[in-house]
């Protein structure tokens, strides 16, 4: 590169930050990573302990794209890879307080006690529902609408808890399932767009995956790649505009420091951004909504449950009145998840649904939670391990509206040239759409050191 702009910070190490470095790398642009925790990963954290390992965030990544598998070639992780058990295409949801399994074909689904004859009969008129004429609508009003209250409460209400630990009454379709919002718009039906998509793009392998050792081989594979080190326990207390260049202050390991970069991409989430940047414009995207989550793994000797735990996991829709939202099934989707003749189940709790028990103690959310677990899976007893992790703000809610925040980030980028905003807030929550982000983002950056050269 000719450029005089080379000097580019990185505020986080999670799994945005990492493949934004690494991309960069990769188009030979060094990054100094920031992150103030002793290691890389943010939320992907993996703990092993006496034979069990438990995810305390993503506990699976869905590989479908031709990107996503060159990365994981190129930084080592095909050998320690592994692919999800064959039966985790097996889904449960729970009705009448029993699990039943999703339909997987058309005999299946006309079998299916989930919807009633009734509701099977209604999903034949949605071609004929006219679009509507809101800018912005929450996914129970397209879902209803469209499809019908059953298909809701049993069918999408339960997986948005499951990706978002959201309210599909409050969340943007047009955000969340863009593709059926956008099915509709183009063609005036989810039917219509299903059948008009376009098939002459060869995809990629699509694999649910994750890794001998856990999800956190990912981004710490992905930091080790990089040929400028992560500056872990570093905590950045400012960072402000200097004549042309951003001027980071801070501390590493309790010693001050100051460095100054011509670029700076921040994918620190939304509610620390006015402490770091000291701007008024930062104050209204701090109040982007987060929904709080624990995550309690409990383990099992395998004769302590009745359910043949045959499939992905458990959703619990919001009908059904449970304060838990789902279970993992840790121990069938990869191996090594648990020792020999046990089970994992990793349960999740709170969201949006029920953000005041998020919080509450690993006791209390135990009891809960076997309280409700213990009828829908006939578990026998107390759990033999258990691990509780508590995230105040595990996930942004794209709510109806969300565009104004967008718009807002868009602003703050424009006022500020050479900041870039980027993270789970903003383009996806899940890791590969983190992943892709950041190699957008790596472009644009890119774009922007050969403009200002």
């Amino acid at each position: 590169m000719t450029n005089k702009k080379t000097s580019i910070g990185i505020l986080g190490g999670g799994i945005s930050g990492l493949s934004t470095a690494y991309a960069l790398a990769q188009q030979g642009i060094k990054a100094t990573v920031y992150e103030k925790r002793s290691e890389v990963g943010g939320v992907i954290h993996s703990v092993q302990q006496n034979g069990w390992l438990v995810e305390e965030g993503p506990n699976t990544l869905m590989v479908k794209d031709q990107s996503t598998w060159d990365l994981l070639d190129q930084i080592g992780l095909n050998d320690p890879m592994v692919e999800a058990n064959q039966i985790a295409k097996k889904r449960y949801v729970v009705k009448n307080g029993s699990p039943v399994a999703l339909p997987s074909s058309l005999g299946s689904f006309l079998s299916t006690p989930l919807l009633s004859t009734g509701a099977k009969l209604r999903l034949f008129k949605e071609p004929f529902v006219a679009p509507s004429v809101q800018q912005d609508e929450s996914i129970a009003q397209f879902i209803q609408r469209r499809l019908g209250k059953q298909p809701l409460d049993y069918g999408v209400n339960p997986f948005v808890s499951g990706i978002y630990a959201g309210d599909p009454k409050e969340l943007s379709v047009k955000h969340t399932f863009s593709s059926l919002w956008k099915m509709e718009q183009q063609h005036g039906s989810i039917a219509k767009g299903f059948f008009k998509r376009d098939r002459s793009k060869t995809s990629a392998k699509r694999a649910l995956v994750s890794f001998e050792e856990g999800n956190q081989m990912l981004p710490k594979a992905m930091a080790a790649s990089l040929s400028e080190p992560v500056s872990t326990s570093t905590t950045v207390k400012s960072a402000k505009r200097d004549g042309e260049r951003w001027l980071l202050s801070g501390d590493v390991d309790g010693t001050s420091f100051e460095h100054q970069h011509d670029c700076l991409i921040s994918t620190l989430p939304t509610h620390v951004l006015p402490e770091v940047f000291g701007v008024q414009s930062f104050e209204e995207l701090s109040e982007l909504p987060y929904a709080p989550v624990s995550v309690l793994a409990l383990g099992f000797k395998r004769e302590q449950i009745k359910h043949p735990l045959d499939g992905f996991g458990m959703l619990i829709p919001e009908v059904e009145g449970c304060q838990t939202l789902g279970a993992l099934f840790s121990s069938t989707l990869f191996p090594g998840r648990a020792p020999k003749d046990h089970e994992l189940l990793t349960c999740f709790i709170g969201g949006d649904r029920n953000p005041e028990i998020a919080s509450k103690s690993k006791e209390v959310l135990e009891t809960t939670v076997l309280d409700e677990l213990g009828n829908l899976l006939g578990i026998n007893g107390m759990p033999v391990f258990s691990h509780h992790t508590f995230w105040p703000r595990a996930i942004p809610q794209y709510k109806v509206g969300h565009d104004h925040y967008l718009s807002l980030m868009n602003e703050i980028e424009q006022q500020h040239p050479g900041l870039f905003l980027e993270g789970n807030f903003r383009s996806g929550v899940s890791v590969p759409d983190c992943i892709s982000t950041g190699f957008e983002t790596a472009q644009t950056v890119h774009t922007f050191l050969q403009s200002s050269s």
